[in-house]
């Protein structure tokens, strides 16, 4: 069980260490170029939300569609290429677009790796806790004592211990596997360098 505990706070460590730097750094795969076709600047914004391009929500189509985009690329992303009719581009949009896109990304991956952060201290608390429980528990038993109240701290402690222990593993293997798709996507964004170009 120690050995399960430490093998599940190793897999979230390599996650919220990866996430700390830039896919570059691997030796075997390079970083690569994703583009996108856009009808209009529109296609990046949320048809709901009337503010000016620096304010804008993004929509959940172009999140969704970036997620499948920059899925399969495992070096990570370099550049990020938004293609756009060259008769409706206009630079001074761009630019104010290009910033909130930088800082959206830069925002949810600072979200995302906070929440690693979290899930790992809870985990590591709530195996903390239940193992403690469990040593509790084990002394108790050893004690063989007669009494009533011992039996129902053994009672208590056993079970508990069980309960936290799995608690603290669910977070740190099956909450983290949840959370690193994500956490992988925003980092990537994060650190790609976005640019539009005419087709």
């Amino acid at each position: 069980m120690a050995l399960t505990a430490i093998l599940a706070i190793g897999y979230l460590n390599e996650i919220v260490t990866d996430s700390t730097r830039k896919y570059s750094v691997s030796s075997t795969m390079e970083p690569a170029e994703v583009s996108m076709w856009l009808d209009s600047y529109n296609d990046i914004f949320s048809d709901f939300d009337p503010r000016p391009f620096q304010e804008r929500m993004l929509s959940d189509d172009f999140i969704s569609e970036a997620r499948k985009a920059c899925k399969e690329k495992k070096g990570g992303i370099r550049t990020f290429n938004l293609l756009l009719p060259a008769a409706i581009r206009n630079e001074q949009d761009e630019k104010r677009i290009t910033s909130r896109l930088s800082a959206y990304f830069k925002h949810a991956y600072r979200q995302q790796y906070a929440k690693a952060l979290e899930i790992k201290k809870k985990g590591l608390y709530f195996i903390g806790s239940g193992i403690t429980l469990m040593l509790v528990a084990s002394y108790v038993s050893f004690l063989k004592s007669e009494k009533y109240y011992v039996h129902i701290l053994l009672v208590l402690f056993e079970p508990a211990g069980w309960f936290m222990l799995w608690a603290g593993l669910d977070h740190l293997v099956y909450t983290a596997q949840q959370l690193k798709e994500d956490l992988k996507f925003y980092t990537a964004m994060a650190h790609s360098q976005l640019v539009f170009v005419s087709y």
